[in-house]
């Protein structure tokens, strides 16, 4: 438990930009993955950090490869637990920042965030208000990258009520 959390911190040191903690986090990932295979969290932060890699890479190969094995990990922990929220909350933000003309992702984005706010609807205690805006931000992100912004207004007006 202490070396997830270690691992933890130095994925959201990665997420601000540090190269070194990204790849410090994702060794910890890995060797926690290897020891929990089933493990859905261990997964989702495993993938997450793997597309960290993916962006810090400086070679265009190289990084879709990395982006992709980390998308199929964080794929493989919702199909373990579709009904967590943290780790929904992880691949909907990394579906939202990878290039959609590549990786078609921002309908998972959508799927993600979409079961949160439904969530959060039946029980108001299940998010943040800030965890709510942000995601309301996002979910307009992921409709105007799959260019459908009428779409966005749409769906976040049964969100507002």
């Amino acid at each position: 438990m202490k070396q997830f959390e270690e691992g933890k911190k130095l994925f959201m040191k990665g997420v601000d930009g540090d190269k070194k903690a990204v790849k410090l986090a994702y060794h910890i990932f890995l060797k926690l993955r290897n020891s929990a295979s089933n493990n859905a969290l261990v997964e989702a932060y495993y993938g997450s950090t793997l597309a960290l890699l993916g962006r810090d890479a400086s070679q265009p190969l190289e990084k879709a490869d990395k982006a992709q094995e980390g998308l199929d990990a964080l794929n493989q922990a919702i199909s373990m637990d579709p009904r967590d929220k943290e780790i929904r909350m992880l691949r909907s933000n990394v579906c939202l920042r990878l290039p959609e003309s590549f990786f078609q992702c921002s309908k998972t984005a959508v799927e993600d965030i979409t079961f949160l706010l439904n969530h959060y609807q039946k029980d108001s205690s299940y998010l943040t208000k800030n965890q709510v805006k942000d995601l309301k931000r996002d979910l307009r992100t992921a409709y105007e990258n799959m260019g459908k912004p009428d779409e966005a207004d749409r769906v976040l007006e049964r969100y507002s009520k």
